[in-house]
């Protein structure tokens, strides 16, 4: 049986050497996920399961964690990630499946996920007494009749702002459309 070594670029890609002397149970949340991953790459695995792998990290963490995440990709390793994190999920996933009460309600790409939700857009305006958001499928029509009914009611706006609806939204559109 061949012995397995560390891989000691991993382990200080993800500061692992610096915990050798620490206790588990004196070691951080962040320090306590590295080595969790850490031990999961022992044996260089071809499947990887990550289970919200970047709870409790801070920002450092995260932007450490993802880019060794990326690095298991770019050597061809298949990687499962459980996320409620849709950021993560959008910057890290190839293909995405959701589900609700255990059934499979989407399997494919981000970008087929994205697109579920139509060419929705979401609008904020800001105004001296606050701001509103409107989600439309129609930019320029509800743009013009939002600008049209400010202009009548004499309200100065100081900010608009246009987005896509998010990997987030469609997530929340699809599993309210499945409770329905």
């Amino acid at each position: 049986m061949e012995k397995t070594k560390p891989d000691d670029k991993m382990l200080q890609s993800l500061g692992i050497p610096e915990l050798s002397e620490k206790k588990y149970a004196d070691l951080s949340t962040g320090q306590k996920r590295r080595l969790h991953l850490a031990l999961a790459l022992i044996g260089n695995p071809d499947l990887i399961v990550l289970d919200e792998p970047t709870a409790g990290l801070d920002v450092e963490g995260r932007v450490s964690l993802h880019e060794q995440i990326r690095a298991l990709k770019s050597q061809g390793k298949t990687i499962l990630l459980a996320s409620h994190d849709m950021a993560e999920v959008e910057d890290l996933c190839d293909r995405i499946a959701v589900l609700k009460d255990g059934n499979l309600v989407f399997v494919g790409t981000v970008g087929a996920f994205t697109a579920m939700g139509g060419k929705r857009h979401l609008l904020r305006i800001k105004t001296a007494d606050g701001q509103e958001t409107y989600e439309t499928g129609n930019l320029t029509e509800t743009l013009l009749a939002i600008l049209t009914e400010y202009r009548r009611k004499g309200t100065e706006i100081s900010e608009i702002q246009t987005d896509r609806v998010s990997l987030e939204q469609n997530f929340i559109n699809l599993v309210r459309g499945a409770e329905e």
